[in-house]
């Protein structure tokens, strides 16, 4: 029987091919590389499973420092000498050593290294990896694009530049004069797609409101994503109470607790289901399942991953009916996805079939961009 016998961390550069600017700042851009950090993890008979997460501190607390140490002194001693068959069994540990009090406990180091295991996991059964969770429902995962925050022009040029893409994820900045011309901009150069606003925590609840009501005409737009503070969910509430479309709950739910409490409160119509935030695929399921039981629509969202995240997320939402094409942006803003085997036709990712992940990590360039963290 295998047995974990190393766990590897790689702390990453990958550079950015374009800007991104989001409603709670600035993410990168083709100046300044993105902090990403790779788990390798080795049996004892030659299996490998292979994970990632990318750090946005700005976004959520985890830092690529605080990643690395984690999983170095904390989660992996827990791993070596495991069956890695028994997730239950090291989740339970992982969730000891690492309580999920008041957050859920560095979910992003978590999540890469639980996608490592069910990469391995699916590899020594010769499975793809969403066989897991019962099977794909689909062949191919349609994408959605995130438009970072820039003028009303320039975000309707980037949108025309990624047809036949048919869904966009307009990044907004608090200001509903000036949100409501970019997402006329958006409108007018792509007027058949499916428009999702994202706040990223930007607005108050009655600036949110005043934005619905003054794109209101706009029947494209389908939801809008995280207007006010994560913490706020009266907020969210009031929002919600105040909308004529769903509105849809992201930073403000990382864990399927958090979307209970939701779904009592009344304050969301829809939850963003992040592999991330949730600390890995398995607890990512969880949430899936309590959605379902609320009546919660779900949308599939990452953060700018990678393409082993990338594609650990396309085998999960492959398995689910989400209501909008995922909100995966690797493809649109990273320079490489560090991984061979991602293929994508005019927007739709092909969901692999070969065992594990069916990627293959660029391991050489992973080592050649390794960041030595302070």
């Amino acid at each position: 029987m295998s047995k974990i016998a190393a766990v590897e961390v790689f702390p990453t550069a990958i550079g950015m091919k374009d800007v991104f600017t989001i409603g709670t700042g600035f993410v990168g851009d083709a100046a300044s590389a993105g902090h990403h950090i790779f788990v390798k993890i080795t049996t004892d008979d030659g299996y490998i499973g292979w994970g990632e997460q990318r750090a946005l501190p700005s976004w959520s607390y985890e830092t690529v420092e605080s990643m690395t140490s984690t999983i170095q002194h904390h989660i992996a001693p827990l791993l070596l000498g495991q069956n890695p068959l028994h997730l239950n069994k090291i989740h339970d540990e992982m969730y000891q050593a690492l309580k999920p009090a008041v957050s859920n406990g560095h979910p992003f180091a978590k999540a890469a290294v639980d996608i490592a295991l069910h990469d391995m996991r699916a590899r020594i059964l010769g499975v793809p990896l969403h066989i897991l969770f019962g099977g794909k429902r689909h062949d191919t995962l349609p994408l959605c694009y995130a438009l970072s925050i820039d003028t009303p022009e320039i975000m309707g040029l980037k949108a025309k530049a990624l047809s036949p893409c048919g869904c966009f994820k307009v990044k907004v900045a608090g200001e509903p004069g000036a949100d409501e011309e970019r997402l006329r901009a958006v409108h007018e150069a792509m007027p058949d797609a499916t428009l999702w606003i994202d706040a990223n925590q930007s607005y108050v609840p009655s600036k949110a409101v005043e934005l619905l009501e003054r794109v209101a005409d706009l029947r494209q737009i389908y939801c809008m994503e995280q207007p006010v503070a994560s913490q706020d969910w009266f907020g969210m509430k009031r929002v919600r109470d105040n909308a004529s479309i769903p509105i849809a709950i992201d930073e403000g739910c990382f864990t399927s607790f958090d979307l209970a409490k939701i779904a009592r409160l009344e304050c969301a119509d829809a939850v963003v289901l992040k592999v991330c935030k949730s600390g890995g695929l398995m607890e990512c399921l969880k949430s899936v399942h309590v959605a379902e039981a609320h009546s919660l629509e779900m949308l599939g969202s990452g953060l700018t991953e990678a393409g082993i995240g990338f594609i650990a997320s396309v085998h999960l939402f492959a398995t689910l009916d989400l209501v909008l094409p995922a909100e995966l942006n690797a493809p649109a803003f990273l320079a490489t996805l560090a991984v061979s085997g991602v293929v994508i036709r005019e927007h739709q990712v092909i969901v692999p079939d070969a065992p594990g992940l069916g990627v293959t990590p660029d391991e050489d360039y992973i080592r050649e961009h390794r960041l030595i963290p302070n």
